[in-house]
C-alpha cells in the first residue's frame, strides 16, 4: 500500500513519518495516536484482561445490589443500521490509496472529527476478574462487547467512560458460537452512543478505526485509537490490520462513517491479522441476547470445560497454555500445540474453536487434530462442566 508524493513512492505505514516533517500536516499523525479524550483524575481501573479458565479472584468493591428504587427498564428493541453514503467521505477514502498531500490532509481532517465524534461512546468494562472493552448504542445504555467478556448473562459489570465517568451495569445475553455479548448501563442517565451499521457497502481494503482500552482504562493514557483497513470479508468474521491487545476484546470497529461494523473478537500475535465479528451477528440474535439467554437461547446450561487457553498466531489457533489435571492435560495435548481440526472441520482462528466448545455438552468428547513440530496428532478431549466460579 503506497502513495505518491512529489516524485517518491511513500508507503502508508510511513506517512506519518513523512507528516511529521511537515508542519502542515503534523496533525494526522497525531490523531492516529493522541488520546481521544483528557480523562479526568481519578483512581485507574485494575488492568486485567479477559483470560480463559481464569481463577477466581475477590469480588470488586462495585459489585453490589443495584440500588432499591432503581428505574425499571424495558425490552431493547431489535436495532437497525443506520442510512449513510460512502459519497458523504472524502474522495482519498475511495480510492485505493492517496495519492497527494492533499489526500493526506483530507483525511486527517475527517478522521479527527470522527474520532472526536464516536470515542465518547467506548468504555472499558469490568466484569468479574477481567476487563475488557464495548461500545454504548442508546441513549439508555445498552452495550455491545463480545462473547467471551460477557462470559455469561447476570453479572455484575463496571464501566468506565473515555472521561474518567463511571456506572454500573448487568451483563445481558451472550452467544458464544458467535462471539457476541450484550450489556446494559443500569445507573439511571441519558448516555453518549453510537450508530450502527452492516457490512453491505464494506469491501476489502476499505479504512477503519479499531477503538478500545487495551489492559484496562488508563489514566494517563485513556482510549487508543487505531486506524486500519479490512483485509478480510466473509459472514461470520471480518479481518483488519489494525492492531488490537489484550483488553480491546468486545469494543468497536468503526467505518469512515462513524458507524459500528464490528467488535473486537479474537487477537493474533501478529499486528496483520486481527478479527472482528460483524455487527450483522447481534442482529441475527437480538431475542435472544436481550432475553438474557446464553449458549444458543439455553440459560442456565451448563458450560462445557476444555482446561486450555488458545491464541492466534501467523500458523492458527495454538495452545497458549494447558491446566495440569483438566480436560486438555489428560487428553495430552500440550502448549505450543497446533489445533488444524475438531471434529473434522479446520480451524483457522481462535473464536472457532471456542465456538466447538460453547455449542458442546459436559461430557461430550471432541476429536482433535493438532500438530506438534513436525508430527500430526489425534487426540480425543473430554468435556468437564466448568468449574464454579470461572
Amino acid at each position: 500500500m503506497s502513495a505518491t508524493v512529489g516524485q517518491r513512492a511513500v508507503t502508508f505505514m510511513r506517512a506519518v513519518e513523512f507528516l511529521r516533517a511537515t508542519p502542515a500536516c503534523w496533525l494526522f499523525a497525531a490523531a492516529l495516536t493522541m488520546p481521544a479524550l483528557q480523562a479526568e483524575p481519578r483512581p485507574a481501573a485494575p488492568p486485567n484482561s479477559i483470560q480463559t479458565n481464569r481463577p477466581p479472584q475477590p469480588p470488586k468493591s462495585w459489585e453490589r445490589p443495584q440500588a432499591a428504587g432503581a428505574p425499571a427498564l424495558g425490552r431493547p428493541a431489535a436495532p437497525r443500521a443506520a442510512p449513510a453514503s460512502r459519497k458523504e467521505l472524502p474522495a482519498a477514502f475511495n480510492q485505493p490509496t492517496p495519492t497527494s498531500l492533499a489526500d493526506l490532509r483530507s483525511m486527517e481532517q475527517h478522521l479527527k472529527a470522527l474520532v472526536l465524534r464516536v470515542s465518547p461512546a467506548v468504555v472499558a468494562v469490568e466484569v468479574g476478574p477481567g476487563s475488557g472493552s464495548g461500545v454504548v448504542i442508546s441513549a439508555d445504555g445498552l452495550v455491545l462487547t463480545a462473547g467471551h467478556v460477557c462470559v455469561r448473562p447476570n453479572r455484575d459489570v463496571h464501566f468506565t467512560f473515555p472521561g474518567g465517568k463511571t456506572a454500573r451495569g448487568k451483563t445481558l445475553g451472550v452467544n458464544p458460537e458467535a462471539d457476541t455479548g450484550l450489556m446494559r448501563i443500569t445507573d439511571p442517565g441519558s448516555w453518549p452512543h453510537v450508530a450502527l451499521g452492516d457490512l453491505d457497502q464494506a469491501g476489502l481494503g476499505d479504512w477503519v478505526l479499531a477503538l478500545g482500552h487495551p489492559g484496562g482504562f488508563d489514566l494517563k493514557r485513556s482510549l487508543v485509537v487505531r486506524l486500519g483497513r479490512i483485509i478480510r470479508l466473509a459472514p461470520d468474521l471480518v479481518q483488519t490490520d489494525c492492531p488490537i491487545s489484550p483488553g480491546d476484546s468486545g469494543g468497536p470497529l468503526f467505518d469512515m462513517l462513524g458507524r459500528v461494523i464490528a467488535i473486537h473478537s479474537a487477537i493474533s500475535t501478529s499486528i496483520a491479522d486481527n478479527f472482528h465479528v460483524p455487527v450483522t451477528e447481534f442482529y441475527g440474535t437480538w431475542d435472544q441476547l436481550v432475553q438474557g439467554d446464553s449458549a444458543n437461547g439455553q440459560l442456565g446450561r451448563p458450560r462445557a470445560y476444555v482446561g486450555a487457553s488458545v491464541i492466534d498466531d501467523a500458523a492458527g489457533c495454538r495452545l497458549s497454555a494447558v491446566e495440569a489435571n483438566g480436560p486438555a492435560f489428560k487428553a495430552g495435548l500440550k502448549p505450543g500445540d497446533l489445533l488444524l481440526k475438531v471434529e473434522g472441520r479446520d480451524i483457522k482462528v481462535s473464536a472457532s474453536f471456542w465456538r466447538w466448545v460453547a455449542e458442546a455438552q459436559p461430557g461430550e468428547t471432541l476429536n482433535l487434530e493438532v500438530k506438534r513440530g513436525d508430527k500430526l496428532l489425534s487426540l480425543a478431549v473430554k468435556l468437564q462442566t466448568q468449574p464454579q466460579g470461572d
